[in-house]
């Protein structure tokens, strides 16, 4: 086990409880995605002022925070358990 790991204070205990933030992560971003493409089509119409305009460019920030979060499961699970190789982490 790789002696620095990102600390969280309730990291899932289970491969099913990591299975279930999954799904809930995927429900969610579904969900964001949708959100997104309705305000970009709400800007587009002139419906956003500057300051939602601010805050729009603060959550793409985020978004990229949270695809850089989720590219380093790979590398974790894998200093986790190495007998996760690079190739089925690729097939994951």
């Amino acid at each position: 086990m790789s002696s620095i790991a990102p600390a969280h204070p309730d990291p899932c205990a289970a491969r099913g409880e990591t299975a279930d933030a999954l799904r809930t992560l995927r429900n969610l971003l579904e969900a964001a995605a949708n959100e997104a493409a309705r305000i970009r089509a709400g800007a587009a119409l002139g419906n956003a002022d500057r300051f939602q305009v601010g805050e729009a460019v603060d959550l793409g920030r985020e978004a990229l925070a949270l695809a850089g979060i989720l590219g380093a499961v790979p590398a974790a699970a894998t200093d986790a358990d190495p007998s996760l190789t690079t190739d089925s982490r690729e097939a994951a």
